[in-house]
């Protein structure tokens, strides 16, 4: 994943998951924003950022949907299961020095 790539969200974003790091954020004491401030430890990465040691991120979980056709009968089977993933917000990153 290259640095534009780590920036945009495809998939869209939540209202929920807004809210949540909201809450965070101000529980923190910091001004981060969802979507723009929070982040998973690979688009950090991606970002040239390194999540800081001892650093806790935040558990969010969403639902990925799918479908499968049986070849047999033709009959489409739909399916939901949860996905989960951590963030990390801008105040628990420091930017990677050049090696």
């Amino acid at each position: 994943m290259n640095k534009a790539q780590a920036l945009t969200f495809e998939k869209g974003k939540s209202p929920k998951h807004t809210a949540i790091l909201a809450m965070v954020a101000q529980d923190q004491g910091c001004q981060c924003e969802a979507y723009k401030d929070w982040f998973t430890y690979k688009r950090w990465l991606s970002q040239g950022y390194q999540v800081q040691k001892g650093e806790k991120g935040i558990r969010l979980t969403t639902f990925q949907a799918g479908e499968k056709k049986d070849p047999d009968t033709g009959k489409v089977k739909r399916w939901s299961r949860p996905w989960g993933f951590t963030v990390f917000c801008r105040c628990q990153v420091k930017e990677r020095s050049a090696k």
